[in-house]
């Protein structure tokens, strides 16, 4: 107000070259504000977000054989809290407990391979940077003439509960294998992605409906030849960074860090180097973008 005093007291040509120098240099600050700038002051002054993941599910996040926590998904949270400023402090759970400790305050942030959709957006946002893709995975042994959905209707699948592919299993395959003229298949929920891909390697069910991106590390680490079958019926969805839906301020600073990421090359690089470039952002990444009509 005082600078606005200031400015009326001057000639009108003065005046017009104060407003267009205040216009200037209030947009270059704008420009300037990085994702730094925008995270909440009580994790810039904690210096920590706390992040919760299941980190048994390879390449997204798992424990290798020197005991440390590796995956694209830990080098791309790695890559956004440098720009953030902070570190980031991991715990890891089942996978359905994430979002619920999310909500309920117990951890900032939840990220594994976590399928942005309407139900979830009811009780968290999400910052959404790739796509969750789809592969069935059956033995060698029983899966040599299937090489679609098809050969799968009426069988017993398996997927991790809590995870988008147990709806998909009694949805969209289920459907059609229905317009099909064939008959649904079932599925069997299990804790753990160990569990689940085991329950098929044991004979206890068909399939396993999970992570396309996942398919060279299933077959490197299957007891017994396992067979990928390639699943184009089945939505490719946004996948996200889960974070508490009054914590919007939040959410902005963790999509600002991660189109700096995308920015400076390393997004690629890290999506490049673990081989799932099919699950990249192939746009700007965004908030909820499962609920955010196509342009």
């Amino acid at each position: 107000m005082m600078k606005f005093e200031r400015q009326r007291r001057g000639s009108g040509s003065a005046r017009i070259a104060v407003a267009l120098a205040s216009v200037m240099l209030a947009g270059g600050s704008a420009n300037a504000e990085g994702a730094a700038d925008l995270l909440p002051k009580k994790y810039k002054d904690a210096g920590v977000i706390n992040l919760v993941t299941d980190a048994k599910y390879p390449p997204f996040q798992y424990i290798d054989d020197s005991g440390k926590m590796v995956g694209f998904e830990v080098d791309l949270w790695d890559a956004i809290a440098q720009k953030l400023g902070v570190k980031v402090e991991v715990t890891s759970v089942a996978f359905d407990s994430m979002i619920p400790g999310v909500q309920s305050g117990r951890w900032d942030i939840a990220m594994e391979g976590i399928t942005d959709n309407l139900e979830r957006q009811q009780v968290v946002s999400f910052v959404d940077y790739g796509y969750t893709t789809s592969s069935a995975y059956v033995l060698e042994e029983k899966g040599a003439e299937i090489s679609d959905h098809l050969p799968l209707c009426g069988l017993k699948g398996a997927a991790q509960s809590g995870t988008e592919w147990v709806g998909m299993i009694t949805a969209e395959m289920a459907a059609a294998c229905k317009e099909a003229g064939k008959p649904e298949p079932t599925v069997s929920e299990f804790g753990t992605s160990d569990a689940t891909l085991l329950s098929v390697y044991s004979g206890r069910t068909d399939f396993v409906l999970t992570s396309a991106a996942s398919a060279q590390e299933i077959q490197k680490a299957a007891p017994r030849p396992v067979k990928v079958v390639p699943m184009p019926i089945l939505p490719r969805k946004p996948s996200g960074i889960a974070f508490r839906k009054d914590e919007s301020d939040l959410g902005e600073a963790l999509l600002a860090a991660l189109k700096e990421v995308r920015a400076d090359g390393t997004y690629d690089k890290i999506y490049a180097d673990w081989s799932v470039e099919p699950m990249k952002m192939d746009h700007e990444p965004g908030i909820n973008l499962a609920t955010v009509p196509a342009e």
